[in-house]
């Protein structure tokens, strides 16, 4: 009987006699296909993997959504504060004086320095004070509206005019009160 190999055999075979492969990779195949077929028996779904990585990917597109609403409230931030700047800038109606004017900022009592036709306007509502960039500011009613709607913190005094309704039954409605009267 002559040794002569089998022309058919198995494709591992065909594939180690042409060269392409070699004996630790086929092991490693080997090796490989033995697990999957053991984890088959035990029960052990090979979809796990995907399962973890599907896991892992839905995780990282969760922190990548936060991440960009995070970044999105930063920039609309940013754009209000911007709006407001421009705001008091175009509206500005503050004019130099040497009449002290005291308000309230964050629980302290500030002061400026203002016109008389200034302190006039503020006391009837027709001016508020805003806080800016340089410090503080007056701007017309419609415009401390305007600022009070992206951000109630920037307006720090406005006069409501309609506010005061006048008593039928007030005995000292013929009595007005200044509001210039300084104390």
């Amino acid at each position: 009987m002559s040794k002569h190999k089998k022309q058919g055999g198995s494709l591992q075979d065909q594939l180690r006699q042409a060269g392409l492969v070699t004996e630790k990779q086929l092991k490693k195949a080997e090796k490989g296909m033995h697990r999957q077929e053991m984890r088959v028996k035990r029960g052990i779904e090979i979809d796990e993997i995907k399962t973890e990585a599907l896991q892992a990917r839905q995780a990282k597109l969760k922190k990548d959504r936060e991440t960009n609403a995070s970044r999105d409230e930063t920039a609309a931030a940013k754009a209000i504060l911007a709006q407001i700047k421009q705001l008091v800038e175009m509206n500005s109606q503050r004019e130099q004086g040497n009449i002290e004017y005291n308000f309230t900022d964050s629980k302290r009592v500030k002061k400026i320095y203002i016109s008389e036709s200034n302190k006039v306007q503020l006391n009837k509502g027709f001016l508020a004070i805003v806080k800016s960039a340089q410090g503080y500011d007056l701007v017309p009613e419609k415009v401390a509206r305007k600022i009070m709607a992206r951000n109630q913190d920037t307006v720090l005094y406005l006069y409501d005019r309609t506010a005061i309704e006048e008593e039928d039954d007030d005995p000292y409605k013929e009595f007005k009160i200044p509001d210039d009267l300084d104390w």
